[in-house]
């Protein structure tokens, strides 16, 4: 079955009907964004999350001590992130989401990662944006892809197209934040 994340919760409100429904995931954005928090915040937010919800921290830039740090205070169990995978970001302990944006015309069929990864792919807005959009991408060039790694789909993902993607691509998951 298809895993749901939701991703840039910045309120206990949210997050405590994310877990009422029955979410596999939740995202907490420290990179910057409109849904930025800090560690304070996550450790808030994320201290009454059952621990058969995953804790996903979502990082751009920051550096591997930086991710390591929320990790450790949010207890965090997986991190995405959207620059490449350090070492010292696979010896974190946590599932490793590297995050791509979809630009047009990329080759998805050669992109390369560990086994254990879960590729999410999200759409390309700017040399700046690190998700959260609301627009999509071509889902169907990712389906080799998803063949090979347990992906998220994300980006521009709403009710009336997520089943499309998921038919299209049967990934591992879907990642929702402004849709």
């Amino acid at each position: 079955m298809t895993k749901i994340k939701i991703c840039g919760n910045t309120r206990t409100e949210d997050v405590d009907l994310a877990v009422e429904l029955g979410v596999d995931l939740l995202g907490f954005i420290f990179g910057p964004s409109k849904r930025h928090v800090d560690v304070e915040q996550g450790r808030q937010l994320m201290g009454d999350i059952p621990d058969t919800i995953e804790r996903v921290g979502v990082f751009v830039h920051e550096p591997p001590a930086m991710i390591e740090a929320a990790v450790k205070a949010c207890r965090l169990t997986a991190v995405q992130i959207y620059r490449p995978i350090t070492p010292e970001d696979r010896r974190l302990g946590v599932t490793l989401l590297p995050a791509l944006r979809v630009r047009n015309g990329e080759d998805l069929d050669a992109l390369m990662f560990e086994p254990h990864d879960h590729p999410l792919l999200d759409t390309w807005a700017s040399e700046t944006a690190g998700g959260g959009t609301g627009q999509t991408w071509d889902w169907a060039r990712a389906s080799r892809l998803a063949r090979r790694y347990p992906i998220l789909v994300s980006g521009g993902l709403n009710p009336g197209n997520v089943a499309d993607a998921v038919a299209r691509l049967r990934p591992w998951g879907v990642d929702v934040c402004s849709g």
